[in-house]
This record gives structure tokens, C-alpha cells and sequence, in this order.
């Protein structure tokens, strides 16, 4: 198991809030970009912070679908691309207010051991 504290300190090119589902598709932009630049290179790295609240099952169902949705526009847009996914991911709580989603190239796998 992987310590939160490293994921949340892992420098990653990228790091972006999402608040609403509007602004997904930018994001999945920039995100698909970012990826088709860094794919032969293999050092592929995205931070993406989703809203958390202790009390508020609403907002946490909320920022459920959100990941869901920008996870399907990113493989929709990888196989548009004609792209392979080569990525791995963790997810983890950021603190208070954000859940934390980290999307890496496997090559980078040391760094969570």
C-alpha cells in the first residue's frame, strides 16, 4: 500500500480542480494533449483534485461521476487518438476538501515502492 503522504507530495506536471462537469472537456483536452506529448517519452504525469466533503454524500457522489466522466472522455479521446493506454493511476484522499487522483506512466512506478 502506497502512503498518502507521497502521493500527495508527487510532483506531477499537471495539476488541476475540478468543480463542475462543464469544464470536463477542457480538462480532458489538456489532459489527452499532455499525454500524446509525453507517450514516447514515457514520463507521463497528471494530478487531477475532485471536491471532497466529510458531510456531504451529494458532493462526494458528485465528484464520483465526475472522475467517471473524465475517465470516459480520456479513453474515448486515446482511441480517437489511435493512442494505446499505457497508465496507471492511484486515488486517494488529498486532504479536507479534495480527493487526489494521480495518472502516471508505469515507468514512474518506482516512486510509489
Amino acid at each position: 500500500m502506497v502512503n498518502a503522504q507521497t502521493l500527495k507530495t508527487f510532483k506531477t506536471d499537471f495539476t488541476v480542480k475540478v468543480t463542475n462537469f462543464e469544464e470536463i472537456p477542457k480538462i480532458s483536452k489538456k489532459l489527452l494533449e499532455h499525454y500524446t506529448k509525453c507517450y514516447s517519452n514515457h514520463n507521463f504525469t497528471f494530478r487531477i483534485l475532485l471536491p471532497r466533503a466529510a458531510d456531504s454524500q451529494k458532493v462526494n457522489n458528485n465528484s464520483k461521476k465526475m472522475g467517471m466522466y473524465l475517465q470516459n472522455e480520456l479513453l474515448s479521446g486515446l482511441r480517437s487518438s489511435k493512442l494505446k493506454p499505457n497508465i496507471k493511476e492511484f486515488r486517494y484522499v488529498h486532504d479536507a476538501d479534495y480527493y487526489g487522483w494521480i495518472l502516471f506512466d508505469p515507468s514512474f512506478s518506482n516512486h510509489f515502492e
